[in-house]
This record gives structure tokens, sequence and C-alpha cells, in this order.
């Protein structure tokens, strides 16, 4: 499993509960340019918390409790294409939320900007997601 790139497969991820309370996959986590001026934060609720974050004009979604220490992601540093889990220092690729390491998965969410500019986390599908890019014009 040393090319995360080349894999689909979410068997090696941690069973979530399901999203409860939302009848659509998508959740709306604000307006493009609230998202980009918060960075980073915490959507959901307390059972099963997920962390938005925007690094390079992308907007990235993980669970944001880690599943090595469960610490939270968002009081995590961002390095590069990563985030460092302030615990002990697992570092989880924003796109896929691969731990190169240990060779293991934190589960990644799709997110879209949909055609009114907001900002949409498809909370069902955890899986290696690709990053959602923000037209810089888009961000006033």
């Amino acid at each position: 499993m040393s090319d995360p790139e080349a894999t689909t497969d979410a068997s090696d991820r941690q069973t979530r509960p399901a999203w409860p309370g939302n009848a659509s996959n998508w959740l709306d986590v604000g307006d493009v340019a609230e998202v980009v001026k918060r960075k980073k934060f915490v959507v959901g609720p307390d059972e099963r918390p997920i962390v938005v974050i925007t690094h390079d004009n992308c907007v990235y979604a993980m669970d944001n409790v880690c599943i090595h220490k469960q610490r939270e992601l968002v009081k995590g540093v961002i390095l590069g294409d990563r985030i460092v889990c302030p615990g002990h220092q697992w570092s989880f690729q924003l796109s896929t939320g691969w731990e190169a390491k240990m060779e293991q998965y934190q589960a990644a969410y799709p997110v879209r900007v949909n055609d009114d500019g907001r900002v949409e986390v498809d909370v069902a599908n955890p899986s290696v997601s690709r990053p959602t890019d923000v037209e810089p014009d888009t961000v006033r």
C-alpha cells in the first residue's frame, strides 16, 4: 500500500457512524469567501466532526478526530500538503488522508463548490478524494 494515489479502496479505513439527520449527502459548510477566510474549522455533530481546510486555493475535508490518538486535527499545523496532528505528529495528506509513515488513511471527504458559490462536503462518502479548487476571482 505504498502508493496512495493508486488506490481508491476504503477497506483500510475505520468504519464511521452514519451522518445523523442529513437527508442529503452534501453538507453546506459556507460561502466560498467565508470558508477561505476561516481557513480551518470544524463542522458537524460531536459524534462525527469533520475539519474543513482551505490551503493553496483548494478546500479539503476529513474526520477531525485523528485515527491514532483521537486528537483534534483542527488544532494541527498545515505543512506543505499535509496536516500534522498535535498529538503524536502523524501527518495526513490533505487531498487523500494518507499517512505515509504508518501507511494508514484518515477518512477524507469529497468537496465541491455548487453553482451558488457554496462549499459542500459529501459527508456520506469518506474516501480518497481529490481537492476542490477555489477560483481566486470568486473570493472577495
